[in-house]
């Protein structure tokens, strides 16, 4: 049985990003599953293959969204930290996470959750990973998250659940993105999703062959 869990949010970034991973790593150490959409499925899912897999450490790939200014689409990145938004109390401008009003997510796990890796291995230096319930609908609503987490670099629905669960099962997270889109771009047509994934199986791959 593989030591290790490589997991993907879709069936469609799966099928997409799998024709560019190293098949001998992917047969000899590393098992890949679907950890599903959103971060309560991707939290229940990743935990229940941790009891079966008991994987030494886990990869999160998938796609994400990057705030405008803050890097490109077509690339990807390895992230150092992951910071939940959505979660607590109020909307808008009135909103403030569980942090801000004095509780943690569970024991002492707060809004944000540190990542393993390094940021070398990614095109610029990695940085916050903003996780969320529901992404950004538009513009103005990307601009309204960025200038409250002025260091996240990019915005995704999955990979705090994930975090949490490995929290709770101490197993070691890595976690990379690639860049479809501007975070608050809804149309698909201006996405770059092949060329996305296509990047980051380049730094899977090289995750693969560190010890």
């Amino acid at each position: 049985m593989a030591s290790n869990l490589l997991l993907i949010p879709t069936a469609i970034e799966r099928d997409k990003i799998v024709l560019h991973l190293d098949e001998t790593a992917i047969n000899d150490r590393w098992t890949t599953q679907l950890c599903g959409f959103g971060q309560i499925a991707a939290a229940a899912r990743t935990s229940q293959l941790i009891a079966k897999y008991c994987p030494e450490k886990i990869v999160l790939v998938g796609i994400a969204g990057v705030f405008s200014g803050r890097g490109d689409v077509g690339v990807a990145h390895q992230f150092s930290e992951v910071t939940c938004d959505g979660i607590g109390v109020g909307a808008g401008e009135t909103f403030r996470s569980a942090s801000e009003i004095g509780w943690a997510h569970f024991a002492d796990i707060g809004d944000t959750i540190e990542l393993g890796g390094r940021s070398d291995m990614s095109p610029v230096s990695a940085g916050r990973l903003l996780s969320v319930c529901a992404a950004s609908e538009s513009a103005s609503e990307a601009d309204a998250r960025a200038d409250r987490f002025p260091d996240a670099v990019a915005e995704d629905m999955e990979a705090f659940g994930v975090a949490m669960a490995c929290q709770m099962h101490k197993v070691p997270l890595q976690v990379v993105r690639g860049i479809s889109n501007q975070v608050g771009d809804r149309d698909q047509r201006r996405w770059q999703i092949d060329k996305a994934l296509q990047a980051a199986a380049v730094l899977v791959n090289r995750l693969f062959h560190r010890r």
